[in-house]
């Protein structure tokens, strides 16, 4: 008999044999109710199938990616304070607490105060300098007009009599011998007053000359106008006689004039000298 036949017999038989009056069986649903494994059916099995596990990998990269984010916030933070000031810094470089914050304020306020006041003591240190440059130079004028007084002073008396004794010289001569007159006049005055008196005296000269006069002067009175360490003018009364032999019989003692004279001297490194004469 072929095989098909014995599974047929088989089969009928079997059928055959089942109880007419046995209970209905229901047939088993033979389908997975995994779509998971079944989508992996003749796979090997692996752990990270899991949906359990996939969330917690999500979770834990989160995690991750938020503390790597804090830590780069707060190294660029320490840079930016590392880098400026503290009143410079960004609100994110601010200091982080209020006890922090007044520190700073007060801190400022210090510094403040401090530059207010190397400045003031600045300005009055300039103000003192200053004072005490007036106060020198106050007292070392002071000083040197007191000297220049003394020295003016001491000067006083001589000036007064040589002005007396060069006003004298001048009009003291005897028109026989004008030449002594030139020299000693040479010897008691400036340069420029030499040459000028002489040069100007000389037509004068020749009428004294041919009436052949004599004079002689003498001081009555003097009087210092000004005087200084360089410059005395010195005011003067004095008496002058000329005689003459045509006047000797109506004037036998001499024709009197009087004259008011003011004489300025110079001094020199070899003293006074006679600058000017004026008849006043």
């Amino acid at each position: 008999m072929s095989p098909k036949a014995k599974l047929g017999g088989t089969g009928d038989r079997g059928a055959d044999s089942t109880p007419p009056d046995a209970p209905d069986i229901p047939e088993t649903d033979t389908t997975s109710s995994n779509p998971r494994r079944d989508a992996a059916a003749g796979n090997d099995p692996s752990p990270f199938d899991s949906a359990e596990f996939l969330e917690a990998n999500r979770r834990n990269r989160d995690k991750m990616r938020a503390a790597a984010q804090a830590r780069r916030a707060k190294e660029e933070a320490r840079a930016r304070r590392r880098s400026g000031r503290w009143w410079r810094r960004s609100a994110a470089a601010a200091p982080a607490t209020a006890a922090e914050s007044e520190s700073a304020d007060a801190e400022l306020e210090r510094s403040g105060d401090g530059r207010w006041t190397v400045r003031v003591l600045s300005v009055l240190l300039v103000v003192a300098l200053a004072v005490a440059g007036v106060f020198v130079y106050l007292y070392r004028d002071a000083d040197s007009r007191a000297d220049s007084a003394d020295q003016v002073n001491q000067l006083r008396p001589g000036a007064v009599q040589l002005a007396g004794e060069y006003a004298t010289t001048l009009l003291t001569y005897d028109s026989a011998n004008f030449a002594a007159l030139d020299e000693r006049i040479t010897e008691i005055s400036t340069p420029a007053f030499a040459r000028d008196f002489i040069e100007g005296s000389r037509q004068a000269r020749e009428g004294t000359a041919n009436a052949q006069a004599v004079a002689k002067a003498e001081v009555v009175s003097a009087g210092v106008v000004s005087a200084s360490s360089t410059e005395a003018v010195v005011l003067l009364a004095i008496d002058q006689t000329v005689m003459a032999p045509g006047t000797a019989e109506q004037f036998p003692d001499g024709v009197p004039y009087q004259s008011r004279v003011e004489v300025t001297l110079q001094w020199m490194p070899d003293g006074w000298k006679l600058a000017d004469f004026k008849v006043i």
